[in-house]
């Protein structure tokens, strides 16, 4: 006859503060994927997800997913270390300096 609809909500904590907040957009690097909230990295003609070994050329935290065309991605910003994605061999310690160079600051919410 007639249910119970239920749905769930599962909100997502990504702002951590209220440090005030600048994005701007770039090209992705052909044949790669950009996660949502994962550090990005850009090199003469296009942005990529950071690597260990790329980290002091961190441009910002992508805002949302990308595999192609453009992605856009905060310039500054306080954010939830446990919302970051992070790509392998990236780890939240190393990114920490990286980002506050920036003006990205990560904060632990939970």
């Amino acid at each position: 006859m007639y249910g119970i609809e239920e749905a769930a909500c599962a909100p997502e904590n990504f702002f951590a503060g209220n440090f005030p907040i600048a994005k701007d957009f770039g090209a992705v690097l052909s044949g790669t994927t950009i996660h949502k909230h994962a550090p990005i990295v850009m090199n003469a003609s296009a942005i990529k997800e950071a690597a260990a070994d790329t980290l002091d050329d961190l441009v910002g935290i992508a805002a949302d997913e990308s595999s192609g065309g453009e992605v856009a991605y905060y310039l500054t910003g306080e954010f939830s270390m446990e919302a970051l994605y992070l790509p392998s061999g990236v780890t939240a310690e190393a990114l920490k300096p990286a980002c506050r160079k920036l003006g990205i600051f990560l904060k632990e919410v939970n």
